[in-house]
């Protein structure tokens, strides 16, 4: 049976701010664009700024991870990715909340997550070309204090010149479509109403 306790834990495997939490120095080994690289490198400082200073488990510190998070991600895009066919059977005020209860659940999850953040380091390897929408894929690599090394790519899209994630693949599987089937299955347990997935993430 899929429990709200399900969704978070699908939710843990996503990643998007996992990887974040993991990032010390980046150090770009080979960039076929630069820009994207950069852009993973900016967004890693200042997450491990707000870690070092002020951490996650006060509210400045949520606040400040909540900002990182809607400048570096596309959440609209990744918020109508992962809720799959069920966006467009949504009514209007169904759309705008379940993308701040996506946003919110995300941030407060990893916030707490971050207490544990112990210095890992994270390492451009390069950049390469991704589908047919002029996404660039991030290939980078999180070295564990206690662990192998963890591959995670990240699939980031230019738009009105700005840089933004749309995904993060972590060891070949993507996150985002990992959370689109645990969302699909909360959806299809109450009998394909998204008004069920609204009151997990509500609470």
């Amino acid at each position: 049976m899929v429990t709200r306790r399900t969704v978070l834990a699908g939710t843990a495997s996503f990643a998007l701010l996992t990887a974040l939490g993991s990032m010390g120095l980046t150090r770009p080994v080979m960039a076929q664009d630069p820009g994207a690289a950069t852009f993973i490198d900016g967004m890693a400082r200042q997450a491990i700024g707000v870690l070092e200073t002020v951490g996650t488990s006060t509210a400045e510190g949520r606040a400040q991870f909540a900002q990182i998070f809607q400048q570096g991600f596309d959440v609209p895009t990744i918020g109508r990715f992962v809720l799959g066919r069920y966006w467009n059977t949504a009514t209007p005020a169904q759309q705008q909340e379940y993308l701040q209860l996506f946003q919110q659940m995300v941030v407060n999850t990893y916030a707490r997550r971050f207490a544990n953040y112990q210095g890992e380091s994270l390492q451009v390897l390069g950049t390469r070309a991704a589908g047919d929408q002029g996404d660039t894929l991030v290939q980078t690599q999180i070295s564990q204090t206690n662990g192998p090394p963890i591959a995670v790519d990240w699939r980031v899209r230019n738009r009105s010149g700005g840089y933004r994630v749309v995904d993060v693949i972590v060891a070949n599987v993507s996150m985002s479509v990992t959370q689109r089937d645990e969302f699909a299955s909360v959806i299809s347990q109450n009998g394909g109403a998204i008004e069920g997935l609204l009151a997990v993430l509500r609470q």
